[in-house]
């Protein structure tokens, strides 16, 4: 496993609450407008992919690691 320097993950969990922050007040005021749906839909499949991908861990997932089958 490749050790990363604590200030880059740090910087890059940062990055994401900013990124979900932005994203909800985006949100916040497309909803409280009379704004079609579908952007409420996009806003909320993009922050969905940010919490899979880094909360989850999703990408570092892999058959090679023993899990289920």
């Amino acid at each position: 496993m490749d050790k990363k320097k604590p200030v880059s993950e740090l910087r890059r969990g940062v990055m994401v609450f900013l990124a979900l922050a932005i994203l909800t007040a985006v949100e916040y005021a497309i909803g409280t407008n009379e704004a079609p749906t579908i952007f409420l839909w996009v806003i909320a499949i993009l922050k969905g992919a940010l919490v899979l991908v880094y909360f989850m861990h999703v990408t570092r997932l892999s058959g090679s690691e023993g899990g289920h089958e």
